[in-house]
């Protein structure tokens, strides 16, 4: 009974020992949201488009009827991590236009500073290019 016990203990062990414990591992994502009054949709949709180009992005979809843009970037400084990406969102309420800018640094955690320049850098190219 007790080499039983020991070598149905011994197993277990074995089996948890080979077991692989898989985290899921959060997505940082980092967002921002501005608003703009006295423009249309369309013209801040080409702002945020010339914004995306001069962040050396390049935009691999846009489904304009519903105001979403993803972009990647062209270069990843950091060659062991894969490419930013960005989600740009565009809704129109109330004659306000609202442009929620989304960043993923994937295989790059708790770096929210990286997250946050990269959306200042946006909004500033896009104040410029709204105007």
């Amino acid at each position: 009974m007790k080499l039983k016990t020991l070598g149905l203990g011994f197993i277990l062990v074995v089996l948890i020992g080979c077991a692989s414990v898989h985290k899921n591992d959060p997505i940082d994502i980092y967002q921002k949201t501005q608003s703009y009054k006295k423009h249309s949709f369309d013209d801040v949709w080409s702002a945020v488009l010339r914004s995306i180009e001069e962040m050396e992005f390049t935009v691999r979809s846009t489904t304009k009827r519903i105001g979403l843009i993803h972009a990647e970037a062209k270069m990843d400084p950091d060659p062991q991590y894969l490419p930013p990406l960005i989600n740009v969102i565009i809704r129109e309420e109330n004659s306000t236009i609202d442009v929620n800018f989304h960043i993923e640094l994937p295989g790059q955690r708790d770096d929210t500073g990286k997250r946050r320049t990269y959306a200042n850098r946006f909004f500033k190219a896009l104040r410029k290019n709204i105007k």
